[in-house]
């Protein structure tokens, strides 16, 4: 993310020459998040033995995620975005397959190399994502980032839960995410994505709640062999996820209506 925030800047100095970026990181931000939730719902499948509500909600999780592709095809512009997108549409096209081959409701196992291409592609794409430094600013990219770094967390998690291995078998080694580095690195973002947005009552609001919410789950981040609960880190961070996502569209919105409270912590 302050990659890209570093490279946007860059980019306003060229403007003049290259002509404005059509990719932005909101973009960029919301296709990640994307990603990390189809890879959180195909391990919650299996956590799940394969439930056909887990099977309903993955199958959604690719549809956005196809979405947030397509948006990214369309919108390209320049041959460096457009290298972008052909970098990410061949791992897409990979990915894509992969996560739809859980086959834990129909014979109760998924292929190992399935699992690998889920776990490996995700972290390849969102690698590339990360590195490109082209993408026009947004004044809501710091909660975007931290919706999607919270999924990847949850992401992480779910699929040690759902491999006794830790994913080990999988490559997911490759690219895993530490959970002792993870959770102060998540919180300090939530701090300064709190200190940035201090003064939108409504955005404030749900970093606020988002802050509750995350002290529910957090001892099971940072303890996870101790007390593993994917059914209760899933939920929760659907429920942070939907927060921040209503709260940016609202204030992104210039009609003025009532603020929402998000309701009460659950």
């Amino acid at each position: 993310m302050r990659k890209r925030l570093l490279g946007s800047l860059i980019a306003m100095v060229l403007l003049p020459m290259q002509g404005l970026a059509a990719i932005s990181n909101a973009t960029l931000e919301d296709f990640e998040l994307a990603l990390w939730k189809v890879r959180s719902d195909f391990h919650m499948l299996t956590v799940m033995a394969g439930s056909k509500t887990y099977i309903s909600n993955l199958d959604g999780a690719i549809t956005r995620a196809q979405s947030g592709m397509d948006t990214l095809r369309r919108d390209a512009e320049g041959s460096e975005e457009r290298k972008l997108v052909a970098d990410l549409t061949r791992h897409w096209d990979i990915f894509k397959p992969a996560a739809q081959g859980n086959t834990m409701a129909e014979q109760g196992f998924t292929r190992t190399y399935t699992i690998q291409d889920v776990n490996e592609t995700a972290a390849e794409m969102s690698q590339r994502i990360e590195s490109f430094s082209g993408a026009t600013e947004g004044e809501y990219d710091d909660v975007r980032a931290l919706s999607a770094y919270l999924q990847r967390m949850t992401s992480e998690y779910l699929n040690v839960a759902a491999d006794p291995g830790g994913g080990m078998a999988s490559g997911a080694d490759v690219n895993r995410i530490e959970f002792k580095d993870a959770v102060p690195n998540f919180e300090g973002m939530l701090a300064a994505a709190k200190k940035n947005h201090a003064d939108d009552e409504a955005l404030s609001r749900a970093l606020n709640q988002t802050g509750v919410k995350w002290m529910f789950i957090r001892e099971s981040m940072v303890k996870f062999y101790e007390n593993a609960v994917p059914y209760l880190i899933y939920r929760y961070t659907n429920q942070m996820v939907e927060t921040m996502s209503q709260a940016i569209n609202l204030a992104s919105t210039d009609v003025e209506i009532e603020k929402p409270s998000f309701g009460p912590v659950e």
